[in-house]
């Protein structure tokens, strides 16, 4: 080889080699001589084939007939005897004179770590190898190994002895589970078979993302796989523990705040800008009949809980940077029909101006609000009460001092006649004394009834108002007979109530009927009801003597009369305001009805009974 073509191989960078047909050195440049050490003490080639294997020959012709082109893992002699692998072209150059055959340039050397690849790589080019992190190995189209860095040799552990060049990817798989570098895996059952699939096909797929396996025990890698130019396959291993670990402290955490969202009492619930549900917990999905999993991604406004009265929580608009947070109190119908009170807060986060998502958390108030209710009744109930007490102690300082006074008067007016030895008149005086005494007595006992019943009855129950209205007839049965009236009494309903103290209530309206009747004319007494929107009225009217609308505001008071004549209309004046406490203590309201005429008309309004208005939750399609 003389001239251009000469000085053009003797000054190439890389090893070049012309051997002849059974791999006998002919001809070598200075690069080759570096990398086989032939440049010291004037050493020659030996006289045998320069690459290992027992056919070198057949092989550096089968390699020739593929062209160029291709570089070929090949193991080399060196002049000490050692082994080393390198990849090359191998290129056909019959020669007649020299007895040429193949032209070797080598590229690259696989074996790692010996002189020879500082030579053939350069030693900056093996550093930069041997110090990445990342395992490095081109395999080419037969999937036999090429070329490979140190990281890639020990990732491999016990079974590195098995990484070298022209290995095939399978065998050193198989030498992996063989040394147990993938955890529970054993050589030989169907789940090392399905590993050795599985990353066959991983590195058969490059540019696919890669995949993670565990191996070694404790630890994971990333396995990625790129197609040269030429068709070489390469692999990189990269070690992902750090990154698996961080991913399980990750997750470690997400469970555990999924777990403290999950026993929290509060119903939980995420939504983004488009209303679409992205977290519900199961308090929530239980509350609305659902799952966790079948609500991300609905529409919220489909599933809500009292979509209607929640709607202001989902309207978005609602939101602001300076007023992320909206708070509701609704009241709905449980699945088993009693009320339920729901406090809701919704905090918005923003991306920029906008809303992003919407976090919702609600609360069962239902036990604070019945307390709250409780003490508002009890309050009520206080100054009710209050109210009662100072009607008594009003009542004590007038009305029962006046028959208190005619006492002492007419006992004063005996004592003096007494005294003076005149008796004519101490029958007339014992007469108003007993008369006296009595109202007193009367007073004392309505008194005694009123203050007995309470403004809340403790134990209501369903009562017929037909039963009540006949018990109290039976009781007033003499009046009736003594007025020679007539009650007429209509179909009554069932309310929840006290049946004694509603018996109470009747025989009051109805004796006062009988009893406020017109001079000389028979009374007749109507009992009958009416719906009124959602409500029962219980009415008792009659075609007495009538009430002077003007008095309206204080029939109900404790012994206020507007007859004070007692021969004529006997009577304490607590009739009235023992029927408001009872209609009260039911949660009702009596009052006279002004527009009725002639006779007077009492209206009792009571609650309609509790019935369960369904449940107006929203129902999943």
């Amino acid at each position: 080889m003389t001239g251009f073509a000469a000085a053009l191989y003797q000054n190439l960078p890389f090893p070049a080699l012309i051997v002849d047909a059974e791999a006998r050195v002919v001809s070598f440049n200075e690069a080759a001589a570096r990398a086989f050490g032939w440049n010291r003490d004037g050493r020659k080639p030996a006289d045998g084939a320069v690459i290992d294997g027992p056919t070198p020959g057949a092989i550096l012709a089968r390699y020739a007939s593929v062209g160029r082109e291709n570089a070929h893992a090949l193991s080399f002699r060196h002049e000490n005897g050692a082994l080393f692998d390198a990849t090359a072209h191998v290129i056909a150059v019959p020669d007649e004179a020299t007895g040429a055959c193949y032209a070797l340039l080598l590229r690259s050397l696989l074996s790692g770590g010996s002189h020879g690849e500082q030579i053939l790589l350069g030693q900056r080019f093996d550093a930069a190898l041997d110090t990445m992190p990342e395992g490095f190995a081109v395999f080419d189209r037969e999937e036999r190994l090429m070329m490979f860095n140190r990281t890639f040799k020990e990732r491999c552990g016990p079974a590195k002895e098995d990484v070298r060049v022209g290995a095939s990817l399978e065998s050193i798989i198989r030498a992996n589970i063989r040394a147990g570098v993938y955890t529970d895996i054993e050589e030989g059952t169907p789940e090392a078979e399905a590993l050795v699939e599985a990353r066959l096909r991983d590195h058969r797929t490059p540019d696919s993302g890669g995949a993670v396996f565990a191996y070694g025990g404790d630890r994971w890698m990333r396995s990625e796989s790129h197609v040269t130019e030429t068709g070489d396959i390469v692999a990189l291993r990269v070690d992902v523990t750090d990154l698996k670990r961080a991913e399980a402290a990750l997750e470690e955490k997400r469970r555990d705040y999924l777990s403290l969202l999950q026993i929290l009492p509060d119903m939980i619930l995420r939504f983004d800008k488009k209303l679409m549900v992205r977290f519900a917990n199961d308090k929530y999905a239980s509350h609305v009949g659902s799952t966790t999993d079948a609500l991300i991604g609905r529409y919220l406004p489909d599933v809500a809980c009292a979509p209607e009265q929640t709607a202001e929580l989902m309207n978005i608009a609602n939101y602001t940077p300076e007023q992320p947070i909206r708070m509701l109190e609704i009241c709905i119908d449980n699945h088993d029909g009693r009320e339920m009170w729901m406090h809701w807060t919704a905090v918005a986060s923003f991306d920029g101006e906008s809303v992003s998502e919407v976090v919702s958390v609600g609360r069962d108030i239902t036990e604070a609000k019945r307390q709250q209710q409780q003490v508002e009744a009890q309050t009520n109930e206080l100054r009710l009460k209050n109210e009662a007490l100072d009607q008594f102690t009003a009542t004590v300082s007038h009305d029962l001092k006046a028959p208190l006074r005619h006492l002492s008067m007419f006992a004063e007016m005996i004592s003096e006649d007494l005294h003076r030895g005149e008796v004519t008149e101490l029958v007339h005086y014992a007469d108003h004394v007993r008369k006296s005494a009595a109202r007193m007595r009367r007073i004392i006992d309505s008194l005694l009834e009123f203050s007995q019943i309470a403004y809340r009855i403790t134990a209501p129950k369903p009562v017929a108002l037909s039963d009540v209205v006949r018990d109290a007839l039976v009781l007033l049965e003499g009046h009736v007979q003594e007025s020679g009236g007539r009650i007429e009494v209509a179909a009554l309903p069932d309310i929840q109530g006290d049946p004694e103290l509603l018996k109470r209530l009747a025989q009051n309206l109805i004796g006062n009927a009988l009893k406020y009747c017109r001079p000389g004319e028979a009374p007749v007494v109507r009992v009958y009801s009416r719906d009124n929107d959602g409500a029962i009225d219980f009415i008792v009217e009659d075609d007495g003597i009538g009430i002077d609308p003007q008095h309206v505001g204080r029939i109900f008071d404790v012994f206020q009369r507007l007859h004070r004549d007692e021969t004529v209309y006997q009577g304490t004046g607590v009739g009235l305001a023992l029927a408001r406490r009872i209609v009260e203590s039911h949660n009702g309201v009596i009052a006279l009805d002004t527009s009725y005429g002639p006779g007077a008309r009492f209206i009792v309004t009571f609650p309609h009974p509790l019935k369960s208005r369904g449940n107006d939750r929203g129902k999943l399609a």
